[in-house]
Parts: C-alpha cells; structure tokens; sequence
C-alpha cells in the first residue's frame, strides 16, 4: 500500500508541475516567468527549450515505471525512452547554460550547473549500459536519471516553503538550487542499495 500511494504521489506531482511549468503558453513568458525576467532577457531560446523541454522529461519518467507498459507493450516503452532522453538531452544542455545566469550567486549557479551535468552524465550511462545488455546497471542508472528529473518538482516545494518561512530570497535560492536534488539522489542510492530491484525492474527505461 505505502509504495501504491509513493507511485501515486510520484506521478501526481510530475504532472502538475510539468502543466504548471506550461503556463507561459497562456500567460505569456514575462507573466509566466516574472521572477525570472533576467534569463528571459539574457538567454531567451535557451530558457525557453528548458520549460519546454524539462516538464516534457518530468511527464514521461513516471510512464517508464508503469509496470503494464514495460510488459505488455516494451515497443511503446522503448519509444518513451528514447522520447525521455532526447527530452533530458535538451533540458539538461539549456539547463547547463542557463544555470551560468542563475540569480544568487556562486552557490546556486554551481548547485544548478552540476545539476544539469550529471543529469546528462547519468542519463547517457543508462544508454551506454543498455547498449551493452547490463540491463540490471542500465536501470539503476535510470532510477538515478528519474530522481535528478524530479528536481523540477523538489524546487517548487523547497522555495516556497522557505519564502513562507520568512528566509530571504537571496539566502533561499542558493539553497534550493542544491536542495532540489541532492536528497532526491541520495534517496535514489538508499533505495538501489536497500532492496529497490522490484521497482528497478519496473523502471526499465530501454532504449535499444
């Protein structure tokens, strides 16, 4: 029941915030975006392909752990994988530039950079690994990829729970822009590490 309702919440928050981050189609970039008017006007085609392409990564990732997908349909499962890749591909090279501009200086530019870096670094070892038929390590990496994916979630939960707390933008930021992820893959390695391969094996996001 407790892994029911984890799967559900998992999904449930993947998909709002992925329709929340699409705002910008109905709201316009400025309104959508307005604490972020800076990226917009320093890299404009960047920060659009990443909350284009980011909450597109963010909906599909779910779809891989969909166990009747993976078993009744590994054909649709493999295209979703290649889909979430090419996804996390976009999102992560637009990402990385962007970070450079990120408000809050050295702490949270690095904290978003690196983000962006082993996002790409553990998605491509998932293709590498699936290549080589190491399916077993393929979805452990994917597993990694999937908890890096769900930053765009954790960053809108740490932010705003800081800011109602009373904690300065300026102080707030910085620490968000690590907190959104790392817990998310140090839960990851407690999981793979503690007994995770039933979900593992679910997560399969095969790309061959």
């Amino acid at each position: 029941m407790w892994m029911n309702i984890r799967r559900y919440l998992y999904w449930t928050s993947s998909l709002l915030v992925a329709l929340a981050s699409w705002r910008f189609m109905a709201l316009g970039m400025d309104t959508a975006f307005a604490g972020l008017a800076h990226q917009i006007e320093l890299n404009p085609w960047l920060f659009l392909v990443h909350v284009i392409t980011g909450p597109v990564a963010l909906v599909l990732a779910p779809l891989q752990f969909w166990p009747r997908i993976r078993a009744e349909k590994p054909v649709v499962h493999r295209w979703l994988g290649r889909a979430y890749v090419l996804m996390v591909l976009l999102a992560g090279v637009s990402g990385l530039f962007v970070g450079f501009d990120a408000e809050g200086g050295l702490a949270a530019k690095s904290g978003f950079i690196l983000l962006s870096v082993l996002w790409l670094w553990v998605t491509a070892k998932g293709i590498v690994c699936a290549r080589a038929g190491e399916f077993s390590q393929h979805r452990a990496w994917m597993i990694r990829s999937a908890a890096l994916t769900f930053a765009g979630v954790m960053l809108r939960v740490w932010l705003p729970l800081q800011l109602i707390a009373g904690v300065p933008f300026q102080i707030a930021y910085p620490v968000v822009a690590w907190a959104c992820w790392v817990p998310n893959l140090l839960f990851a390695e407690f999981f793979l590490k503690h007994g995770g391969q039933s979900l593992s094996k679910a997560g399969t996001m095969n790309v061959h």
